[in-house]
């Protein structure tokens, strides 16, 4: 029917988390059974722009203009069918300024503002991977240093750092056998190609003194070919006040296990674009055992607002794994027979159990006539009201306001008799 496959199954095990088809013979349904689905299959990123942001060619990677593009088709069809909908993105980067989520953030924010549609993001996977660090408070006209371990493997990777304006900071590299840029002094525009004599490495520093998305300060910096070893960044505070900043590494798939912040912080690490606060952000955790997910990102954002809005079982899901063979079954009995099920972790799992609870409470409040104002902050806040809080102290930045609660929605908005 269409001439696509899915080649690593994470949108089919999304899709069926959240509305797949009750399946008896395995066990099997969806939190949303009965609900329709619209599925948009990205392409890959362009290489000139893997290239840039030194990210491998195996790794799975996407533009946030086709992301934009995606959303965008999947509302010209709610519109043409007078459906509400319900995004779901399973996807996330560290890129930004972990604040408002960029351009795809804002555009998130606009359309989740209109009745009948809610989105909803995955938090990301990043709370245990070292690779945020936030600074202590930097006096003005002061320095300090970052250590930064690379691993032998490395190909490449970019890192960024993000100050509040009017911050402004420079920075200078200091290589593991010792060599020493100097202090490159932030500039509007400044770029600097930097080539180290002792060893094979590249690093481009670029300065974006007005980030588009806030106007904070960005320093873009991209290492191709990184000596194995423990790297310094040399962060000079310019300025006549105090202030602070963060660094960021790339998400897990776009760097090696072995290169991380030697005094890493896991807290703001809520990939984009789920720091946006029109956004219905879900961090994961087990719920076997009620249990924390070390590897689940946590909040703030970097300007202190609360994220993720709440958590949602994360912890080995159930769901559709894609089919094997390259013929789609031609009868019912058929797909029944090659339907293929297993088990996968992540916040993306969360985020799909969660786009199924907000379908669910489409019907309820659209469909059904209870509630016709319902967009993305409407049901973020049903959601916050009914999330289960018994034992720990709310909001925080693992759970946010809570775990996910649909009953609770009910019984907080219909109370019954004492």
């Amino acid at each position: 029917m269409v001439p696509s496959r899915d080649s690593n199954g994470h949108g089919t095990f999304l899709a069926g988390v959240a509305a797949g088809n009750e399946n008896l013979e395995n066990g099997f349904t969806g939190v949303a059974p009965l609900a329709e689905l619209c599925i948009v299959k990205c392409k890959e990123a362009k290489q000139n722009i893997k290239d840039y942001y030194r990210i491998s060619s195996d790794s799975p990677c996407f533009m946030e203009t086709d992301l934009m593009t995606g959303v965008q088709y999947l509302l010209n069809v709610a519109l043409e069918t007078r459906m509400p909908v319900v995004i779901c993105l399973g996807v996330g980067t560290n890129q930004g300024g972990h604040d408002e989520g960029g351009s795809l953030g804002t555009l998130l924010r606009n359309v989740g503002d209109r009745i009948g549609v809610v989105v909803v993001a995955c938090g990301g996977n990043e709370g245990n991977t070292a690779h945020h660090f936030r600074s202590d408070i930097l006096e003005e006209r002061s320095e300090t240093d970052v250590e930064l371990r690379v691993g032998a493997q490395e190909k490449g990777f970019t890192m960024e750092l993000w100050s509040d304006a009017p911050g402004l900071y420079s920075v200078g590299l200091i290589s593991p056998s010792g060599e020493y840029t100097g202090k490159i002094q932030a500039r509007l525009w400044e770029r600097r190609e930097i080539r180290f004599l002792f060893e094979n490495t590249v690093v481009n520093i670029d300065y974006l003194l007005l980030a588009r998305e806030s106007g904070d300060e960005c320093i873009r910096i991209r290492f191709q070919n990184p000596e194995e070893g423990i790297w310094r960044l040399r962060v000079f505070n310019d300025t006549e006040f105090s202030g602070r900043f963060d660094l960021w590494l790339p998400i897990r798939d776009f760097v090696g296990d072995a290169t991380y912040f030697l005094e890493p912080d896991p807290d703001v690490t809520i990939c984009e674009p789920g720091n946006n606060e029109g956004v219905i952000t879900v961090s994961f955790y087990n719920g076997g055992n009620q249990g924390t997910a070390v590897d689940s990102s946590r909040g703030y954002t970097r300007s202190g607002n609360v994220k993720p809005d709440l958590a949602a079982p994360g912890i080995e899901i159930f769901g559709p794994l894609p089919r094997l063979g390259a013929v789609y079954p031609s009868t019912e009995q058929e797909r029944l027979d090659t339907a293929r099920y297993g088990y996968r972790s992540g916040s993306s799992m969360a985020a799909a159990v969660t786009a199924g609870a907000c379908t669910l409470m489409l019907e309820w409040g659209l469909i059904r006539g209870n509630d016709l104002t319902m967009d993305s902050v409407v049901i973020q806040k049903y959601l916050i009201r009914g999330a289960e809080r018994t034992g720990r102290a709310f909001p925080n930045r693992q759970w946010g306001y809570g775990t996910l609660d649909l009953y609770g929605v009910y019984k907080n908005i219909s109370p019954g008799p004492e």
